[in-house]
């Protein structure tokens, strides 16, 4: 399988139990052998597929990306993205925000990958912090980890933890001043994306 091309459209899913549990259409930025980088593009529609346990941002309503946009990071094998975010009119670099998930799987399409609730927040003018840790702690007692993913999970976040207060991040903090080619379009669900 080969690489997607900057511009191209990469379907981001999320696959809970061996089904497609939601599906974002994004911007791929770079790909390679080391690195993908990702752009979900401000109004994408987010697809959520008939699944035995409902997606909660479908109960949240939230059928489209808002604000800036979320440009994503992803290395090979890592149990987490880099995802980064910016506010305000004047599309300030707000700070990275780790986002705990499966190792992301490439597919013809795109890539699979599926949250695990476990979050950082690393603001750009304060100190990290973890966030959701009883979502992510609910989500175990319902079941949607088992012990051994729950383990996984727990340790990949002492992992971040220790890399966070070491201060040995590796990715390039000039993604901050990085900003969308204006001339790409909002990607669209493609046909049958409910299948794919």
């Amino acid at each position: 399988m080969g690489y997607f091309a900057p511009g191209d459209v990469a379907l981001r899913r999320e696959v809970l139990h061996g089904r497609p549990w939601s599906v974002t259409p994004t911007r791929v930025v770079l790909d390679g052998p080391d690195l993908l980088v990702v752009f979900t593009v401000p109004d994408t529609e987010i697809g959520y597929p008939p699944h035995p346990r409902p997606h909660h941002g479908r109960a949240l309503g939230r059928t489209h990306w808002r604000g800036h946009g979320r440009l994503q990071l992803h290395r090979p094998g890592d149990a987490y993205s880099v995802d980064l975010f910016w506010q305000g009119e004047d599309r300030r670099f707000a700070g990275f925000y780790l986002n705990l998930q499966a190792p992301f799987r490439r597919t013809a399409l795109g890539f699979d990958t599926l949250d695990h609730a476990l979050d950082f927040w690393v603001p750009v003018d304060g100190d990290w912090h973890e966030l959701d840790r009883d979502e992510f702690e609910r989500y175990v007692a319902e079941g949607r980890y088992d012990a051994a993913e729950a383990e996984a999970i727990g340790r990949t976040a002492e992992e971040v933890a220790a890399m966070l207060t070491a201060g040995t991040t590796w990715w390039d903090p000039a993604w901050g001043d990085w900003a969308p080619d204006p001339a790409w379009p909002v990607p669209a669900l493609p046909e049958g994306w409910e299948d794919r």
